[in-house]
């Protein structure tokens, strides 16, 4: 499964509270919770320390720094 992920590059995540304000910008996108990156590839969390994505029915987290 993870020669089929998608590449990401995490420029910039912003995290709030409120989820309206959380956002990352990934491979020049900017992306908020439930927006899909890459074919298959949801943006399901925003969380202070990492990001939570969903593909093809598997979940994993990435640190963001």
């Amino acid at each position: 499964m993870r020669e089929q992920l998608p590449t990401l590059q995490l420029a910039g995540v912003t995290y709030s509270s409120n989820p309206v304000y959380r956002m990352v910008i990934v491979n020049g996108q900017v992306l908020h919770e439930g927006d899909t990156a890459a074919p298959g590839l949801v943006l399901e969390r925003i969380e202070p320390t990492r990001t939570v994505w969903a593909f093809r029915g598997y979940r994993y987290a990435l640190p963001t720094q």
